[in-house]
């Protein structure tokens, strides 16, 4: 195994991942914690660079990249790992936002790579940050492994804490709210969040045990609805009071059991 570690700066809770010219990164658009862009730019069904999303809004965050033979196992205590697969270009790197800062990952060009992101103590770094702890060293890392591998879908593997879930489920929450596109508001809200928690059961019964930390990924499909119904207001009331969209979300909880 190859192993190379170092600093990047983080914005806007992203960091990229950057496979050099002549490179290639899977065409999912979003899966798990990993945002696929530039496919437009490129003209062609391949994209640039994946943004991967991080625990907290902006900071220096430690990067861990790891090049191994083969499908490394994986750590059951990490809080999300999403994989995707890339072709290595000229250079591959891991970046801070918008190019801020460089790491340089060991491999050769034109190569066929599985990647694996992996966030380490995710959650400790995202409270950390949301407590305003800034000036102590960064409590999460995040993790990068690569090995040889064909090409392969992109697939969220694990999303198990409130922050990861947030983001992770994002995709899902866009997809939901279109399939509910016929349902007429506001009891297309009610629809929603009953299929959130039915897709999540785990985050599910976290409500239902009174983690009131796990109504974010279901929040996260709240939101999807209020941004795509803005325009009309349906929902102006909701949006400013938190806790009616939580008593929601308990209420829906309790009878999904």
């Amino acid at each position: 195994m190859l192993s190379v570690e170092g600093g990047v700066t983080a914005d806007y809770s992203q960091v990229e991942l950057h496979v050099g010219e002549g490179g290639a990164v899977g065409v999912e658009d979003a899966v798990g914690l990993v945002l696929v862009l530039d496919r437009q730019s490129l003209g062609t069904d391949v994209a640039a660079y994946a943004i991967l999303t991080v625990a907290r809004q902006h900071g220096d965050v430690p990067v861990r990249v790891e090049v191994h033979d083969g499908p490394p196992p994986a750590d059951p205590r990490w809080d999300a790992v999403t994989e995707l697969s890339v072709r290595s270009g000229d250079a591959v790197t891991v970046t801070g936002w918008a190019g801020d800062g460089s790491l340089t990952v060991p491999v050769p060009a034109g190569a066929d790579l599985r990647v694996r992101y992996a966030v380490v103590d995710g959650q400790a770094g995202s409270d950390q940050f949301a407590d305003g702890r800034w000036d102590e060293p960064p409590a999460e890392t995040y993790v990068l492994q690569l090995w040889p591998a064909p090409p392969a879908p992109a697939r969220l593997v694990s999303a198990s804490t409130p922050w990861a879930q947030y983001w992770a489920f994002g995709p899902d929450a866009a997809a939901a709210v279109q399939r509910l596109a016929d349902v007429p508001d506001p009891e297309r809200l009610v629809a929603l969040v009953d299929e959130a928690l039915a897709a999540h059961p785990d985050t599910a019964a976290r409500v239902r045990a009174g983690d009131e930390s796990y109504r974010v990924g279901v929040i996260r499909y709240a939101q999807e609805l209020f941004r795509v119904t803005h325009a009309s207001g349906v929902y102006a009331d909701l949006q400013r009071d938190h806790q009616a969209l939580a008593r929601l979300i308990d209420a829906r909880a309790a009878l999904a059991a």
